[in-house]
C-alpha cells in the first residue's frame, strides 16, 4: 500500500502554489512520496488484472474454447436433417476455416452487455435543469473555482407495466321518463376506434396481439393468464375473436403483396418443416382406417402436414409468404406459377435436393437450381469418420461462401456476380466434384458407407448445385428460407397446433405480413396499427400500403421538409 499522509485541502491548494513558484520546502517531500506510492499502487493494480485476464484467455484456448463465444450459441445445424438450418457467409463459427459461413480472421468485438441511451429509441425525455445561478457561482467545497456546465448525468429507468392497458370511460347519460329519449356525453372519437363495441381493443392492441401470438410465441392462455396477474381480464377466445377480425381487415394487403411477389419475382428459394392442424390430422386418420377397413392399400395417402416458406426477391425488396397444409413445397410453387402472367419468363427457383421440390407441373418455368449450404452439411455430418473428405469439402465451401460475401459487399450486379464466381469460385467447385467423382468411379464408397450420402447428392444434384455458375442471380443456398421457417417452428414449440385451417391461414396471413415488414426495416407493430386504422382506404387500393411504400412515408414524413401526406 501507499504511504498514507493526512493533509487537509487548504493544505493542498498552498503546496500547488508551492509549486508554481518553485518554492518547495522539506516539509512537501512526505506529500510527494505518498502521492507516488499511490500512484505507484494504482499502476500495478492495473498490470495485475491485465494479467489475470490474459492468463485466463490463454487457459480458454489451451481448454480449446473460444474466449469469444456466447454461452448461448447459434451454429449453423439444428435437428431434423434435411431441413436443418444452414450456414450462411459471414456468420460461423470463428476460427474453424473448413466452415463455409465462418468469417476469415474476424473476432467478434467484446462488450459489456449494457445498451446505451440511444439504444432506448421510443423512451420518454425528462430534462432536469440546475437551480438558478448555479453555473457561473464560487464552487461550494473549495469556494475558489467558479462552476462551469457538465456533461448530463443520464439514468435510463425501466417501468413494468401490462402489455395491454385498459382504460374505463364512463359517460354521464340523461332520460326522459315520458318517451325514454336517452341523451349521452359525447365521447372523444378515438374512443371508438379499434374492434369491438362494449369492449374496444385499438387497432394498437390488435396489432400488438398479433405480434405477440404469432412471432414471440405469447400462446393466448398464456397471454390470459399474464393479464389476470395485472388485473386486466383478456381471455384467450377474446384474443382469438380480435385476432381473426383484425387479420380479415388485413387479408386484402396479404393478397396484394403475394400478386406482387408473384408478378415481380426475381428469384424465388422455398422448403419445408412439418406442422400440425388438429382438424386435417383427423382427416387423414379418417382416411387411414377407412383404406384398412376397405383392406385398400395405405402408401398412397398423404400424411404429411408442412408449413412452407416462400422468400421471394423483388425489385422492391423481399416478401416472405408462409402455407400450411397437405402440400409439399413443388405444390406451393405450382400454385405462385399458375397466377404469373409472364410465363415465358423463367423464374430462378432454389430448394434443397429433395425430389418432391422438383415435382410439379410447371418446371418449363423455372431455373431449377440447389442449395449448396445442403450439400456441405452433409458432409459436416461425417466429419470425424471422414475428416479428409470434409476437410477438402469444407475449404472449397469456405472459399465459395467468402467469394459470395465479397459480391454482397461491393453490390455487384447479378452479371458482375456471375463472372466473379466463374474466376474464383469455379475452381473450388471442380475440386469439390473431383473428389466425389474419383470416390465413385475407384468404387471406394458404396451404398451402405456415411460417405455415399453426401457424395451421392454432390454428383446427382451438380448441374443444379453450380447453377450460380452458368445463370446470373442464382442464390447460393436457402438459408435466408430456413431463418424464416423458424417462425412456424416456434410457434408450434408454444403453441403445439393450429385447431382448423382457418387459424393456420390466419396465423401464415400475420406471419407473412410480419416477416416482410421486418426484412424492409418496417417496425410491424405501427406498420399493422395504420393498416388497421386506415383498413376502408387498405381494401380499395391494398397497394398502397405495402411495407415499402409504408416505409418510404414514414421517411417522407420524419423529413423536416415534407408536407402533409393524404391518407390513403
Amino acid at each position: 500500500m501507499g504511504q498514507r499522509i493526512d493533509v487537509t485541502l487548504g493544505g493542498l491548494h498552498e503546496l500547488q502554489d508551492r509549486i508554481d513558484q518553485k518554492q518547495l520546502n522539506s516539509g512537501d517531500w512526505p506529500i510527494f512520496g505518498a502521492l507516488v506510492a499511490n500512484l505507484v499502487d494504482r499502476a500495478e493494480a492495473q498490470m495485475d488484472r491485465a494479467q489475470a485476464k490474459a492468463d485466463a484467455l490463454a487457459e480458454q484456448e489451451r481448454a480449446g474454447r473460444d474466449p469469444n463465444a456466447s454461452s448461448e450459441t447459434n451454429g449453423p445445424e439444428k435437428a431434423g436433417g434435411e431441413n436443418d438450418a444452414t450456414p450462411q457467409a459471414g456468420q460461423g463459427r470463428v476460427g474453424d476455416p473448413t466452415d463455409p459461413s465462418a468469417p476469415a480472421n474476424h473476432a467478434s468485438p467484446q462488450g459489456h452487455g449494457r445498451n446505451g441511451a440511444d439504444a432506448f429509441t421510443t423512451a420518454k425525455h425528462l430534462s432536469y435543469e440546475l437551480p438558478e445561478g448555479t453555473l457561473g457561482s464560487l464552487c461550494p467545497r473549495c469556494g475558489r473555482i467558479r462552476m462551469k456546465r457538465y456533461r448530463r448525468r443520464t439514468v435510463i429507468r425501466i417501468i413494468g407495466q401490462p402489455l395491454f392497458s385498459a382504460e374505463i370511460h364512463a359517460a354521464a347519460q340523461a332520460r326522459c321518463c315520458g318517451c325514454g329519449e336517452i341523451i349521452t356525453a359525447k365521447l372523444p372519437a378515438v374512443i371508438e376506434q379499434g374492434i369491438g363495441k362494449a369492449v374496444i381493443y385499438h387497432w394498437t392492441a390488435c396489432s400488438l396481439l398479433i405480434i405477440l401470438h404469432y412471432t414471440a410465441q405469447m400462446p393466448f392462455k398464456r397471454l390470459e393468464m399474464l393479464h389476470q396477474s395485472w388485473g386486466i381480464p383478456f381471455s384467450d377466445a377474446n384474443q382469438w375473436e380480435v385476432v381473426s377480425q383484425a387479420m380479415d381487415l388485413l387479408m386484402p394487403l396479404v393478397r396484394a403483396m403475394e400478386r406482387h411477389g408473384i408478378e415481380r419475382i426475381l428469384n424465388l428459394r422455398i422448403d419445408d418443416t412439418g406442422s400440425m392442424v388438429i382438424t386435417i390430422q383427423r382427416q387423414i386418420l379418417d382416411e387411414l382406417e377407412a383404406a384398412r377397413a376397405l383392406g385398400l392399400p395405405t402408401e398412397s395417402i398423404r400424411t404429411g402436414i408442412n408449413a412452407t416458406c416462400v422468400h421471394i426477391e423483388t425489385p422492391e425488396g423481399e416478401i416472405t409468404l408462409f402455407f400450411t397444409g397437405r402440400h409439399h413445397a413443388g405444390e406451393i410453387i405450382d400454385r405462385i406459377l399458375k397466377q404469373r402472367k409472364q410465363k415465358e419468363v423463367q423464374v430462378i427457383k432454389v430448394t434443397d435436393g429433395a425430389s418432391k421440390n422438383f415435382d410439379h407441373e410447371h418446371r418449363d418455368q423455372v431455373i431449377e437450381a440447389t442449395c449448396n449450404a445442403h450439400a456441405f452439411l452433409k458432409f459436416h455430418a461425417i466429419k470425424d469418420q471422414f475428416p479428409v473428405e470434409y476437410a477438402v469439402v469444407g475449404e472449397a465451401y469456405h472459399e465459395i461462401f467468402q467469394h459470395d460475401a465479397i459480391t454482397r459487399e461491393r453490390k455487384m450486379t447479378p452479371e458482375q456476380r456471375l463472372a466473379y464466381h466463374r474466376e474464383h469460385s469455379r475452381p473450388w467447385m471442380d475440386k469439390i466434384r473431383a473428389v466425389c467423382l474419383e470416390k465413385m468411379q475407384s468404387r471406394l464408397v458404396e451404398p451402405r458407407s456415411p460417405l455415399w450420402a453426401p457424395v451421392h447428392f454432390i454428383i446427382n444434384q451438380w448441374s443444379r448445385l453450380s447453377r450460380f455458375l452458368e445463370v446470373p442471380g442464382v442464390p447460393l443456398d436457402t438459408n435466408l428460407v430456413e431463418q424464416k421457417l423458424i417462425i412456424p417452428v416456434r410457434y408450434l414449440a408454444a403453441s403445439f397446433n393450429y385447431q382448423t385451417e382457418n387459424g393456420a391461414e390466419v396465423g401464415d396471413a400475420a406471419m407473412s405480413l410480419v416477416a416482410t415488414a421486418r426484412a424492409h426495416g418496417v417496425e410491424p407493430v405501427a406498420y399493422l396499427a395504420h393498416c388497421l386504422e386506415n383498413h376502408k382506404y387498405l381494401q380499395e387500393h391494398p397497394e398502397n400500403y405495402l411495407p415499402w411504400v409504408y416505409r418510404e412515408q414514414m421517411k417522407a414524413r420524419a423529413s423536416p421538409s415534407a408536407g402533409a401526406l393524404a391518407v390513403g
